[in-house]
């Protein structure tokens, strides 16, 4: 069973990483933290998620997801947005601790980088071009402006049951306080908590790339996005005056009941 560490209790410096190989021969990076060489499981803090698929098939059948349901996975981001208006401090020093981490992979990858990447002489800068970080950029469709980071997770719908075959898994949904939802729902704009790990270090991806696939098990919902505060004021109009502006009322009937009632007789027809 995973032991799950809060975020702020998290020391990069403990998480330490081993070269092995798979059942192929091929290089295997292992990640693990402390002296007993633990997983890596982390609680993430609260952020506002904008594509979550944690319920039913996950992303199986959307725009971007498997036509085969075995390959459905449950998905998940966590973003820097604000939540009530507020910069969402909390990310920024798990973003912080997220780059340590990768900082460490990046460094044992440029020690090892004949053995995992089939080359040698690459500086540091090289190298980090062919990492996919934890924290993404996001950027505006429209202009191209930078408009925010995430952290992308996910977890495969279908899991292996040691027997040869696999079983469908559901994420458990959670409230605050971690008490678990039946039948709960994440939707996009709530703010949740996750509990996620390392799942595996992958490398050799498009080529050259490598970078620390996580994954997660359970969603806090801390706050539903509905239950969210409602924006109070607009400052941008403020800026301008008008000789004509009066105070918003409550819209009056434009007809009077008697007007009103005529057109709610039956019509007779013939």
């Amino acid at each position: 069973m995973k032991s799950f560490v809060n975020y702020q209790q998290v020391v990069a410096e403990e998480i330490n990483f081993t070269l092995g190989s798979d059942r192929h021969g091929k290089p295997q990076i292992n990640m693990f933290v402390g002296a007993d060489a633990k997983e890596v499981g982390i609680v993430s803090p609260a952020c506002v998620t904008n594509w979550p698929r944690v319920n039913g098939d996950g992303n199986y059948g959307t725009m971007w997801g498997p036509t085969d349901i075995q390959k459905a996975k449950f998905t998940l981001d966590l973003t820097d947005a604000p939540i009530n208006s507020n910069n969402n401090q909390a990310f920024e020093y798990f973003a912080t601790l997220m780059s340590l981490i990768d900082d460490r992979l990046l460094d044992f990858v440029q020690a090892n980088q004949l053995k995992i990447l089939g080359r040698k002489n690459l500086s540091r800068d090289e190298i980090k071009m062919l990492q996919i970080r934890t924290v993404r950029p996001k950027y505006d469709t429209a202009t191209g402006a930078l408009a925010g980071h995430s952290v992308q997770m996910s977890a495969t719908k279908f899991a292996w049951d040691g027997c040869g075959g696999k079983f469908a898994r559901t994420i458990n949904v959670c409230d605050h306080n971690g008490v678990v939802v039946q039948n709960g729902v994440v939707q996009p704009g709530d703010v949740v908590a996750a509990t996620m790990f390392a799942n595996q270090v992958y490398s050799g991806v498009g080529g050259d790339k490598f970078g620390i696939h996580w994954s997660f098990e359970d969603v806090s919902v801390v706050c539903q996005r509905s239950r969210l505060a409602a924006k109070t004021a607009v400052p941008c109009f403020q800026c301008t005056e008008y000789d004509f502006a009066m105070p918003y009322t409550e819209p009056t009937q434009c007809c009077t009941p008697d007007y009103e009632a005529q057109f709610s007789e039956p019509i007779a027809v013939n």
